[in-house]
């Protein structure tokens, strides 16, 4: 009688008995991988993970195009407060139209029809407003 071969595969250090169809499996992806690498060494193909020390990271080195610069986050912030503070000096009617037309995103068309005040006048208000604040803005 033949004698049945038993198969072994090294999981965490240690030889572990599998069917012959998992050894094979793991030896085809073992090699698989290895080829894969040999390929990219070939290509010139370089990884990031290659850059890793005991302190960072290598992947940390990637620059992320996606978000905001941090210098910029800062600039909008200092900016939009400025901005507040500048309305905070508007009277209260400008404070009223700004409010309605930039944060509640109503139309100048619509604030007419809810007010009777005439759009052209609406118009030539917020303007008036804007070269105020704008001014206020820049000292």
């Amino acid at each position: 009688m033949a004698e049945k071969k038993e198969y072994r595969i090294k999981v965490q250090g240690q030889l572990v008995p599998v069917t012959e169809e998992i050894y094979l499996t793991y030896y085809r992806m073992k090699r698989r991988e290895l080829h894969l690498e040999e390929k990219d060494a070939r290509h010139g193909v370089f990884f990031y993970s290659g850059l890793d020390t005991g302190e960072t990271n290598g992947e940390d080195a990637i620059p992320d195009l996606l978000s905001p610069h941090v210098e910029d986050m800062v600039v909008d912030k200092l900016m939009s407060q400025r901005l507040h503070q500048c309305i905070g000096q508007l009277t209260s009617q400008e404070q009223e139209l700004i409010f309605t037309l930039f944060f509640q995103n109503k139309s100048e068309h619509q604030l007419a029809a809810e007010t009777g005040i005439p759009r052209m006048t609406i118009h030539d208000r917020k303007v008036k407003i804007l070269s105020t604040l704008k001014k206020l803005m820049e000292k």
